[in-house]
Order: C-alpha cells, then structure tokens, then sequence
C-alpha cells in the first residue's frame, strides 16, 4: 500500500513537481499565489506550511478545457450539479483534491478542502483556505487588470473574512448585472463570512 502523504511540506514538494509539468504561465501565477498566502499567513499567524502546500497545488487542473474538466471529474467521481455543468471552470478546485487523495495520496483535509473551493469559496473555510482563496484572487497581475481588487487585497491585510466578502459581493454582483447564475457555494460562503464579521 503506497504511504498517505499528511506532512504538509511533503505535501507541497509533491505538488511542486506536479506543476513543473504545466504551462509556464500557469506556473509564475502559482508561485505568485504561494507567496501572496505567506505573507497573509505572516499577517494572521496562519500555518504556513499548509497555507503554501494548498497554495502551490491549487491549479493543478485550471489549464483544462470545459471538455477536459468533465471528463476527468466523471472519471474521478467527481459531483457534477447543474452549476458546474454551465461553468465547468468551476470544477478545477474539486478535481485537483480527487486527483490528490487518489493519485498523489494526499491525506490532509484542511489543503484539499482549500484546493477544492478555491473558486466559490465554502461557508465552513479555515482561515488557511482563507488566505489561498484571497492570495489567489488578489494576485498582483489580476490587480493590474482589476484595479477594484486593490480593495480587497488591503482588506485581505486586516481581516480575512471581511476581504473574502468583499471579494463575494463584487463578483456576485458582477454576476447579477451580467445575467449569469450565482453558485449556491459562494452565496453561501459571502452570507457566512459576514456573519462571521458581526
């Protein structure tokens, strides 16, 4: 029986390797995220480790196409709602945890659930996953493209909660004035993290 990878610096080696097999491009931004979730791990006195272990493995699946997700997902058994099949982009966060608990044996559910909603967020998020989910949204390249997320980034410095709301509510809205359906998840999450905040 292969051994179950639990150690999170083990964790993020293996997933290191995983990417040096994906586009460049996808590469510098995952280095980018790795970095931007230590430094609001050094911010929040998170765990570092598992913070960067998620981090470096969270879009082991994200150079996929909307045909490729599918299948791999239904391969891996992967749910599929209704949500997912409108938006399988959706589904790179939830197949890069199956891939990594029965391909790579990774045995740690606080990174695979911080993998696996990085997308829409989850209601019941560490603040680890917290940290992942923002350092990814508010990569410096996606602030040049998007300036409004400067906001979230300098919330992100204060309070992780309000940042992932904040975060929520812009896409949410963008969302609804596009016409395009919310996930249920990061209606969810946006709810519970304001909660959380009063």
């Amino acid at each position: 029986m292969t051994q179950q990878l639990n150690d999170p610096q083990a964790i993020r080696e293996r997933f290191a390797v995983e990417m040096t097999e994906r586009p460049t491009k996808l590469q510098r931004h995952v280095k980018r995220v790795e970095r931007g979730a230590l430094r609001l791990a050094a911010v929040h006195e998170l765990d570092r480790d598992v913070c960067a272990a998620a981090a470096v493995g969270h879009d082991l699946f994200r150079h996929c196409s909307d045909a490729e997700l599918l299948a791999l997902s239904r391969h891996y058994r992967v749910p599929i709602t209704r949500d997912e099949e409108d938006a399988p982009i959706i589904l790179h966060g939830p197949l890069a945890t199956a891939y990594s608990r029965k391909t790579l044996n990774v045995d740690h559910d606080v990174i695979l659930d911080a993998i696996a909603y990085h997308t829409t967020a989850h209601p019941d998020y560490s603040p680890e996953a917290l940290a992942v989910f923002l350092a990814d949204k508010i990569d410096p390249k996606k602030v040049q493209r998007d300036p409004g997320l400067a906001a979230v980034a300098a919330a992100a410095e204060q309070d992780l909660y309000a940042a992932a709301a904040l975060f929520l509510e812009r896409r949410l809205s963008a969302q609804l004035n596009s016409g395009r359906p919310l996930h249920p998840l990061a209606v969810a999450s946006r709810n519970a993290f304001l909660r959380r905040m009063t």
